[in-house]
């Protein structure tokens, strides 16, 4: 069609007329004698080739980021392998006690607020790219340094640099693919750091099951080695690069990342004008304390440290650091490393469904749902735990056990995504990369102190009552989000940062003009086709 529209032009037009493209100005083409046309030469296969090429290249900068979030699950899971290999007697070269164990597991919770605090800083000094670059460091020396360890400080201390490093990834990660992906695509992008986590926990839980913990420790480092060659290559985040100054950088960055000069061009201006209407309306001597106390940033903060909490206390990561122990709580003849690889395998799987089923179903929907879900299982399993004390063992026992353990799985998987989604989409731009690393520090200072009691707490309530209390947090998790979380499935970051700044609390006290808003990338003009009609 394009062809034969340009012949007809062609036909009773002079051939020697000069054409300019104007960036920003949706592709019109003028020519020098004041005579203007739509373009017709860049049409379905220019724009289709600029989609996919701008897609292709948001996609492999995700990955660079998932190498590294992936490098940082495996910590996270280490203990799950190293506590059991150390606590028998019979093979250890460095015993230790429940205590000493409860240490090892939790030390990197303990670390991580730290990493996650400096993050904020670095993020908006360095930048992002080179915020995630930095927090390699950290993670190649506690590597190392818990492969050669000779004592349990030592081995302490190795995990605390872990911990350290996955703080320092934390904020920027979710930050650097929410301010590259564009709104169609963010679904599905912003969600696959936690498949990637949940992939390191599986790929060091299946090490774990071959190989001694030693051995394990020194494979961790290959993860980072590739992050580091990935990351090299891809670009700061053009938010960044603009409000620093580096404009021409942030057009060169963006063009990559949309696959079209001319629509980074418009998108680079459309943000030049919003940081200068927000430069306009915010005091050159705020801090970041008075800038968080402001309506925008204090409603997305109350939500995410409440639905992070409640989070915790349903359970989602006691399950990942515990796995193989609340494995064996089930009583039967079976081998607990390969039940805690396969619980690893479903949340992997789930956590790529979820990403998946982020493209179609609303946020609020999502969470809603999960926490229902969790919330039934979790009592399910507490009350079949319940009804079955002082009656001997059964075959049935372990299977109707494991199938609410793997259902809460299924369903938990939703919830412990969702902070890292909610962290990149609904925090204003100008205080995005410090609060991030704030509300992640804050968070995983709760789970550290969630983390070292938790043997405590299985003493004293037995897993029943843990799972009796999981399943209690989940269904007021729902119930919060139910009233508070707004919709972000559709909208820009602006957008949901103008949600903000209204005068609302409550999700259904809303303005109704906040409404879904279809967003693509390029597409072809619609006045091509009326035209040469």
């Amino acid at each position: 069609m394009s062809v034969e529209r340009d012949d007809v032009y062609s036909s009773f037009m002079p051939n020697k007329l000069a054409y300019s493209v104007v960036p920003g100005t949706e592709f019109q083409c003028k020519l020098t004698h004041q005579i203007s046309r739509k373009l017709s030469t860049i049409d379905e296969q220019d724009y289709e080739k600029a989609n996919r090429r701008g897609m292709i290249n948001q996609v492999l900068a995700t990955c660079a980021v998932l190498l590294l979030s992936a490098g940082c699950g495996m910590p996270i899971g280490f203990s799950a392998v190293l506590l059991p290999q150390l606590s028998d007697k019979n093979t250890t070269e460095i015993p230790i006690d429940v205590n000493t164990g409860s240490w090892i597991a939790s030390v990197h919770s303990l670390a991580t607020p730290f990493g996650s605090l400096l993050s904020g800083p670095l993020a908006d000094y360095l930048g992002r790219r080179k915020t995630l670059l930095v927090s390699v460091i950290p993670l190649f020396l506690g590597w190392t340094t818990l492969a050669t360890a000779k004592s349990v400080k030592i081995m302490i201390f190795a995990r605390f640099l872990c911990g350290f490093a996955t703080g320092i990834l934390g904020g920027p990660g979710q930050v650097y693919i929410a301010e590259t992906a564009e709104p169609n695509l963010r679904s599905l992008l912003i969600g696959a750091p936690y498949v990637a986590y949940s992939c390191g926990i599986l790929l060091v839980y299946s090490l774990g099951s071959l190989m001694y913990w030693r051995n394990v420790a020194w494979c961790a480092n290959l993860l980072p080695f590739l992050a580091v060659v990935s990351i090299y290559c891809i670009p700061e985040t053009p938010a960044w690069l603009l409000r620093n100054g580096h404009e021409k950088n942030a057009l060169k960055a963006l063009s990559f990342l949309r696959g079209s000069g001319i629509s980074a061009q418009k998108e680079v201006n459309e943000m030049k004008m919003r940081l200068d209407k927000e430069r306009a309306t915010t005091k050159t001597n705020e801090n970041i304390f008075s800038l968080c106390c402001q309506r925008v940033a204090i409603k997305p903060l109350f939500i995410v440290i409440v639905f992070s909490l409640l989070q915790m206390f349903s359970g989602t990561f006691i399950v990942i650091f515990y796995a193989i122990d609340i494995v064996s709580e089930f009583g039967a003849d079976f081998d607990t490393k390969q039940a805690a690889i396969w619980t690893a395998v479903v949340r992997v799987v789930c956590c790529m469904m979820f990403c998946a089923i982020l493209i179609f179903v609303r946020r609020r929907r999502i969470m809603i749902l999960s926490g229902i879900g969790s919330g039934v299982f979790c009592l399910a399993l507490s009350g079949f735990m319940y009804a079955r004390v002082g009656h001997p063992k059964m075959s049935y026992d372990v299977l109707v056990a494991g199938g609410c353990l793997l259902g809460y799985i299924v369903f938990n998987t939703a919830l412990m995504v969702m902070p890292g989604i909610m962290i990149g989409e609904l925090f204003p731009a100008r205080i995005r990369g410090r609060t991030a690393g704030g509300v992640f520090a804050s968070m995983n200072v709760a789970l550290f102190i969630f983390a070292k009691g938790f043997p405590a707490l299985q003493s004293l309530l037995k897993m029943r009552g843990v799972f009796l209390v999981f399943g209690f947090s989940s269904f007021l998790l729902t119930i919060f989000m139910w009233l508070f979380q707004p919709e972000t499935k559709g909208r820009s970051l602006e957008h949901i940062e103008d949600y903000f700044n209204a005068n609302n609390w409550l999700w259904f006290r809303r303005d109704r003009g906040y409404k879904t808003v279809k967003l693509t990338s390029l597409q072809p003009l619609k006045g091509n086709a009326s035209e040469s009609a």
